[in-house]
């Protein structure tokens, strides 16, 4: 993808969730993209704490009951409440973990392009707020007609592939490291995708922190997080 185009992602979700909060009051909500394989990718979080995300990515997110996978066609706007009953979320797996983390409802905005989920916006509500109501439910309806309208000039069809540039050279191992950890992934989750155990994985992240010139992984989220905005990629070793 290329500076302009990512810097186009950026502003387009960053102007949707600043349109959407400011009708329907949320806790806090995610922005991300959709590959090919319907799999969410490139997280743009709000006002969510980045424990709780790396939480969600780590245990729950393939048990989510609107995981994009699960609406491939069709469906705009899915409450949490039509996609599973109440009780057996709450008996759920992965209702102890909406209830560990305080959260009373989620509706989830999926973005279409040529017909195919290209993203997606995760509304989340806590305790404080409770459940979504009906008319908030039809604003959400309505809104979702112009997020996908401003979606056809800012998002693309399909992601890009993650091939770097020259900017931070990386051994392969190094730049698999970094995605994982730039989508929010913790060293236990890491080691497991990568087959990796986890001082190797440790190795890694130092190795990272002298190359970016930063002084942990928070700082090195940051530093990934903003060349994703920019479009910036991380070439190989020669």
């Amino acid at each position: 993808m290329t500076t302009s185009a990512s810097a186009a992602v950026a502003h387009y979700a960053q102007r949707c969730i600043a349109s959407v909060t400011g009708l329907v009051p949320v806790t806090s909500c995610a922005f991300y993209q959709v590959d090919a394989q319907l799999r969410p990718r490139h997280y743009l979080l709000h006002r969510m704490p980045g424990q709780v995300h790396q939480h969600y990515l780590s245990h729950y997110q393939q048990c989510d009951p609107l995981h994009p996978a699960r609406f491939g066609h069709g469906t705009s706007v899915m409450p949490m409440g039509e996609a599973v009953a109440q009780g057996a979320l709450l008996q759920s797996r992965y209702g102890r973990f909406m209830a560990r983390h305080g959260m009373a409802d989620v509706v989830e905005l999926f973005v279409r392009r040529g017909g195919r989920v290209v993203a997606g916006f995760s509304l989340i509500r806590g305790e404080e707020l409770g459940a979504f109501g009906a008319a908030e439910l039809a604003t959400l309806q309505q809104l979702h007609g112009l997020l996908e309208l401003a979606a056809s000039g800012n998002l693309p069809l399909q992601l890009a592939a993650e091939t770097p540039d020259a900017g931070v050279l990386l051994t392969p191992r190094e730049r698999e490291v970094a995605l994982l950890l730039r989508d929010g992934a913790c060293n236990k989750t890491i080691a497991r995708l990568l087959e990796l155990g986890l001082p190797t994985v440790k190795t890694h992240l130092q190795h990272l922190y002298r190359k970016f010139g930063v002084n942990n992984r928070t700082e090195l989220a940051s530093r990934l997080f903003l060349d994703l905005a920019h479009g910036t990629e991380y070439g190989p070793v020669s």
